[in-house]
């Protein structure tokens, strides 16, 4: 196994693997470590090169740091990345990421993404112990990501003055969290537009809950009252923008703004922006639950999810009443309690 590390301004530690043995290539990025360990998911991704694979690590990691300060949480940023595609994947290559996570000493903990499962992630466990979501413990993570959006989307229509019963929500993507948020939603009323390239997933959802399918090229364009992209990033940019047709846009996707301008771009279009990182916290909470040395107590980490709605209610107002967006608001209040406990600790 051979491990290089990478020197990346504004990053505590950056590190990529290559093992020939499994064909494990890895990259870890731990941003910030302020607040406590760096905690991110590991993506299995079959990305085009290292570079791409470089440039997503950084943003995502970058992302879970402001994620967890924003939610209130004692956690640091980071995040890892294998390329491989998906069918690749085989135990021996986990096994050996668990190793190379190990060579971190536990500044980095793991978790399951995109295309990595708790399962893998107990494969990961024999060999490291710096591993979250095991389903011992709090297990899948995609139910409390699905309640702190839909908690969000309820804490939005009522800033838009719009009852759930009378709501409609497009959701772009159904794997785990757009599949529990789609049957939340039918649950309150809700109306429901759904999308997913793997259609068979979109025709069974559409028959156990009424959801309406979409097809995948319409749904940014769709005339709705809420937008919720729940796939891959940077949606939001300078084609897709004008087209849209939403009041609003508050999904699990990370990164849905392509770049931070877009933000104002959406607000002089008159659209309400839920912040993708807090919108989206619910996952990094129930770890965080996960790992308090008492115990996991499900229906605290439930609660805490739910609070994710009185922080985006405190977003809105204060980029409302300070002239910004509601992303700058955000990052305002994410830098203001890692970066104090910084002086903290360093003072």
């Amino acid at each position: 196994m051979h491990i290089e590390e990478l020197k990346i301004d504004g990053y505590e530690k950056v590190v990529r693997c290559e093992d020939k043995a499994t064909g494990l290539k890895a990259i870890i990025a731990v941003h910030n470590t302020n607040l406590g360990p760096a905690v991110g998911g590991t993506r299995l991704f079959p990305y085009a090169s290292e570079e791409a694979a470089l440039t997503d690590v950084l943003r995502l990691s970058r992302g879970m740091t402001y994620k967890s300060s924003l939610a209130g949480i004692d956690f640091g940023g980071g995040k890892s990345v294998i390329i491989a595609d998906p069918k690749d994947k085989t135990p021996e290559m986990l096994k050996a990421f668990g190793r190379f996570v190990n060579t971190l000493g536990g500044i980095y903990i793991c978790a399951e993404d995109v295309n990595t499962s708790p399962a893998d992630m107990e494969i990961v466990y024999t060999e490291t112990r710096h591993v979250a979501g095991l389903n011992k413990d709090g297990g899948d993570p995609s139910p409390f990501t699905a309640l702190g959006v839909v908690e969000s989307i309820k804490a939005t229509a009522t800033k838009l003055d719009i009852p759930m019963s009378k709501l409609s929500v497009a959701i772009q993507g159904v794997g785990h969290v757009g599949w529990y948020m789609t049957e939340m939603l039918r649950g309150m009323g809700t109306t429901v537009y759904i999308t997913d390239l793997r259609t068979n997933l979109v025709d069974e959802l559409v028959s156990k809950t009424g959801a309406i399918a979409v097809k995948p090229e319409d749904i940014m364009t769709l005339e709705c009252d809420i937008l919720a992209p729940c796939a891959m990033g940077a949606t939001l940019n300078d084609q897709s923008i004008p087209a849209l047709k939403c009041k609003a846009i508050v999904g699990c996707a990370n990164n849905q703004l392509a770049e931070m301008r877009h933000a104002k771009m959406l607000q002089e279009r008159g659209i309400l922006y839920g912040p993708d990182y807090l919108v989206n916290a619910g996952g990094i909470i129930n770890v965080f639950f996960e790992r308090k040395p008492q115990g996991y107590v499900q229906a605290d980490a439930e609660q805490a999810c739910r609070d994710i709605a009185k922080t985006l209610t405190r977003i809105f107002d204060k980029a409302e009443a300070e002239s910004m967006t509601t992303a700058e608001a955000a990052d305002r209040l994410a830098e203001q309690r890692f970066l104090a406990h910084r002086v903290q600790m360093v003072g």
